[in-house]
């Protein structure tokens, strides 16, 4: 038998195996399901489509084992005629059968304690009491038999293997017909089955599926069904790889005091929070309005309202509204981190960003953040909603807004929309709740929208030439730096839908509340792709736009600069009456401060620098205290002591 055919008829288990997990998944999703389906209330339409995004997931994690086998097994056999290639395969597979078993017995109380799959609590219990947490297992939770029942579930799933692998046809070489042909078309198709694995039943990031985009159910449960063990244990590896950029806290009460200071703080104070006071000395609208809306655009920056680039069209509608004379904005706005939830944790929190995390942080569950938006927009009397484009089960987000002082929270799992994609629903769909919500709202009821939307973001599948994108005319007038590709225009299409979107929305909701004031900022910039290299203000600004009866132009200069941190200060020093006191980290942006900052970058009299070595010392000192300040207040709570 030559090597081609040793190669063949192996491949062939290779791929009974890859499927032989595929339905090993679905049967532990399944189980799973119907173990906890008491938490479906009777509402069993999305398990279909649970289990069709949980086996296009596991198709990554089966193919992840499948290949392993492929390469130690396969591959060598082409090579040595008598490598043991089966009895390899069968004893890997046989392992993993065995691990993927404890996995799912384990899942089963993680659950019901966590309410998740593996999730960061686990490396949380790797620094826990492990002796307690061992007694616990075995008197609340039956490890003494739930240990061995998963060992013989395993092996049960081994021997199931074994069966499948020798009984299921395979065809010998020898019977194939066409051999050349057979052997021309393998590599394509090997190529073909790759892709489409590693994409999750898909050959593009478009259409794909990860951890990150499979929660699109309304049911968290179901959400957590999506998830193989496999990919679960992989989102607790990929944050805590994102935590442990982090440097660890260890200083002592005299040394944070000194940091205190440092930041701007009072250092006799007994918290963080009543280090950093800030008293209202006069409110700049003379009455507070019912509605406040903030929007935050997905992916949207600053550089479209650049001179170089605005006669582009792209954002004309809110280029209109920062250019009324019932306007102010922000010349220079730094994001306070590179994605989007950086930019919700520094909102919710108004805690610096330091790759923390504060949304999957214990202290942010059980406690508020005084200098969070939420809790200070309450404290003003206002009712707090939070709205978001995409589903709840991304980054904790719903447990999370809840938890930090947002009295509802609106997402994507709640609306009916065809036009949406893998990461949400599209913005139009998003403003129509939102205006539907504003128009049932009381008559005396004051409230606060944070609005977040999804749209502006890959895989750009909205039809923006049907919804009146000039194509052509943008396309006539672009400069050399950026592409004039067609996937080029689609995506500067997608900033002019959430431009146009936002501009409906605006004039929808004044004309029901002519004394809303609305903030239209950006989550983070930093995602579009010049053809040619661009400076730090086009790459990284945001826009910052005040707009509502009342508002003045003055209020801010061409030196003006602000972070997403400073946002609930302002709004305070806004609306707030005189004498109104509210906890800020840093200044509201009417005190024009010398330096704000975020996860790399900082500003100063109206420019953006790259913070570096090369820094001034007393910059560098500021920043790094306030750093030092805020994880001390996420990780050991607001008490100095």
């Amino acid at each position: 038998m030559n090597s081609y055919a040793r190669f063949f008829e192996n491949l062939q288990q290779d791929l009974k195996a890859f499927i032989y997990w595929c339905l090993v998944f679905t049967v532990f999703r399944i189980a799973f399901i119907t173990i906890y389906n008491g938490q479906l209330n009777g509402e069993y339409g999305d398990v279909p489509m649970a289990l069709l995004l949980g086996l296009r997931l596991s198709l990554k994690t089966a193919g992840m084992i499948a290949l392993i086998s492929f390469v130690f097994a396969t591959l060598p056999k082409l090579i040595v005629k008598n490598w043991p290639a089966d009895k390899l395969r069968f004893c890997w597979h046989a392992v993993a059968l065995v691990f993927f078993a404890v996995c799912f017995m384990t899942r089963i109380p993680y659950y019901k304690i966590f309410n998740a799959a593996f999730n960061m609590m686990l490396i949380n219990g790797a620094h826990d009491d492990i002796y307690a947490i061992f007694v616990t297992a075995v008197k609340e939770y039956q490890l003494l038999w739930r240990f061995p029942l998963a060992m013989v579930l395993g092996i049960a799933l081994a021997y199931g293997l074994r069966i499948w692998l020798h009984k299921l046809p395979a065809k010998s070489f020898v019977e194939v017909q066409h051999k050349k042909l057979v052997i021309a078309l393998t590599l394509p198709v090997l190529a073909v089955l790759c892709v489409f694995v590693r994409y999750g039943g898909a050959f593009n990031y478009a259409h794909s599926i990860n951890w990150e985009s499979a929660a699109r159910l309304k049911s968290n449960l179901l959400n957590e069904a999506i998830l193989d063990d496999g990919q679960a244990l992989y989102r607790v590896r990929d944050m805590k790889r994102k935590i442990d950029k982090v440097t660890n806290i260890n200083i002592t009460v005299a040394q944070l005091r000194e940091k205190i200071a440092a930041s701007g703080g009072n250092k006799a104070a007994d918290s963080i929070d009543k280090a950093f006071i800030h008293t209202v000395k006069q409110p700049k609208l003379a009455k507070q309005p019912r509605n406040i809306v903030l929007i935050v655009g997905e992916s949207f920056g600053n550089w479209p309202f650049l001179p170089k680039y605005k006669d582009l069209g792209l954002v004309d509608n809110m280029l209109s509204l920062q250019n009324s004379a019932d306007a102010a904005h922000v010349a220079t706005m730094l994001p306070h981190g590179s994605g989007t939830i950086s930019a919700v944790n520094g909102l919710v929190s108004g805690i610096p960003d330091m790759g923390l995390y504060e949304n999957y942080q214990a202290n942010s569950f059980n406690g508020k953040y005084a200098t969070g938006i939420g809790y200070i927009m309450k404290q003003l009397g206002y009712k707090t909603v939070f709205w978001y484009g995409g589903f709840s089960g991304w980054q904790n987000i719903g447990k999370f807004t809840k938890a930090q002082s947002f009295d509802e929270f609106h997402c994507a799992d709640e609306f009916s929309d065809d036009s949406g994609n893998a990461w949400g629903c599209s913005d139009a769909a998003l403003f129509k709740q939102i205006e539907a919500y504003m128009s049932k709202e009381k008559e005396q009821e004051k409230v606060f929208h944070v609005v977040l939307t999804t749209t502006n973001h890959p895989p750009y599948s909205i039809d923006v030439d049907g919804m009146g994108f000039p194509r052509a005319k943008v396309k006539s007038k672009l400069p050399a730096d950026i592409a004039s590709d067609e996937k080029t225009l689609t995506e500067l299409g997608h900033i002019w839908y959430a431009d146009k979107t936002m501009g409906d929305f605006v004039k929808q909701a004044q004309s029901m509340y002519s004394d809303t004031l609305f903030v239209i900022t950006g989550d983070h910039s930093e995602r579009f792709s010049f053809v040619k290299e661009q400076d730090t203000r086009t790459l990284s600004s945001i826009p910052c736009i005040f707009y509502g009866a009342g508002v003045q132009q003055a209020w801010f200069n061409d030196k003006s600069v602000g972070d997403h941190m400073q946002l609930a200060g302002t709004l305070a020093e806004i609306v707030g009456p005189a004498g109104f006191t509210y906890a800020a980290l840093q200044s509201n942006m009417f005190e024009n401060q010398d330096v704000v900052f975020n996860h790399r970058l900082y500003a100063a009299d109206g420019k953006i620098y790259t913070h570096s070595s090369d820094t001034d010392k007393k910059i560098t000192e500021y920043i790094n205290s306030m750093r030092g300040v805020g994880a001390w207040r996420v990780l050991k709570g607001d008490a100095v002591k």
